[in-house]
Formats: C-alpha cells, structure tokens, sequence
C-alpha cells in the first residue's frame, strides 16, 4: 500500500523556479494542513501517522494564456512508520516545491503544461536519525491538460508528453512498504 505522502509527492512534483509566467496573474493563494493515520499491509501491520503543510498559489493565465491556470505548490511532510507488533518505526518526510512554469495553449481548451519539481520530495530515516535514501534534485514533467474551456481551474489531463529527472532520485517509484521490511519487518 503506498502512503498518502507518496501519491502527494508524485503528483505534486515540486518546482525550482517560483516566478510566475509574464503572462499570468494570482488568483487564489490558501494553505492546508492535514493530518492521518491508517494500518498499512507490508505483509505485517504497519501504523502509520503522518501530517502534512500544503501552500498553494493558484495563477491565472491572461491573452494566450488565457484559461490556463498555473500552479505553485509548497509541501512539508513526515510520516511515522511503526511495526505494530514490535514496536520499532522509521520516518518518510520530505519538503518540495512544484511548479508550472509554462501553460501553452495546444487548440481550443487543451494546454501543454510544463511542471517542476524541485527539493527533497522523499525522505527515509532510521530511527536513530540516519537517512537511509533521499531524492533529491528536480524532476521535469510535460503533459496535456484539458481545462474544459469553463474559466475555471480544473479539468483533465490528457496525456503525458514527457518526463526528465535530474539529481539522485533512488526512490521515486518505490513502495514504502519496502523501507519497513528493511528497517523494521
């Protein structure tokens, strides 16, 4: 079972650029604070507790850009994976920005979206403290979204175009029911 963390990692893939594009202005700016906690299967049960940051500023494409509806996501995360029969635990946390940093409009409402991650999106410490893998780096994504041509944000992705990844990145597609075999299975 992958965590809450893991799918908020790879789909928020975080920038390294926080300008905005010339032709974009803010719409909208909150925050989220989340906490969890559930009983992950590694083959043995596995609490895990966990809470999040989330700072989102949600900008609006103007002229040919128009529709379009840019993103810049800052997540701060740690989670606490604890063997329920033995007792022992490790960490997952991360910290990551994602960018888009250019929304070109393909025909009518579909854009070509280009996204980056940047930061150390996953992190695995023991419980003494000691990093057992990190990513870290950026990750480059390009993809097609069709905003539905209603002037509001949302819509839906169409098609992944391409995928770059630069910097250390030993983890991206792991389980972290992994990481408790290793550490505490």
């Amino acid at each position: 079972m992958r965590s809450t963390i893991t799918g908020l990692a790879a789909a928020a893939l975080l920038a390294a650029s926080v300008a905005a594009p010339a032709d974009a202005t803010v719409r909208d700016r909150f925050r989220l604070q989340e906490q969890w906690s559930f009983t992950a299967d590694c083959g043995f049960p596995v609490e895990v507790t966990g809470s999040s940051s989330l700072r989102f500023l949600l900008r609006e494409g103007k002229n040919a850009d128009a529709g379009a509806f840019p993103v810049l996501n800052r997540v701060s995360y740690s989670e606490t994976w604890t063997n329920a029969e033995s007792g022992e635990w490790f960490v997952i946390r991360g910290n990551s920005t994602f960018n888009e940093v250019k929304a070109t409009r393909v025909e009518g409402s579909i854009f070509e979206f280009r996204g980056v991650e940047a930061g150390q999106p996953f992190v695995v410490e023991d419980s003494g403290g000691k990093v057992v893998v990190r990513n870290s780096g950026s990750v480059h994504v390009t993809y097609l979204f069709d905003t539905l041509g209603d002037e509001e944000p949302g819509g839906e992705r169409v098609a992944d175009v391409d995928l770059w990844i630069a910097g250390p990145h030993p983890s991206i597609f792991a389980d972290p029911c992994e990481y408790a075999i290793e550490l505490i299975g």
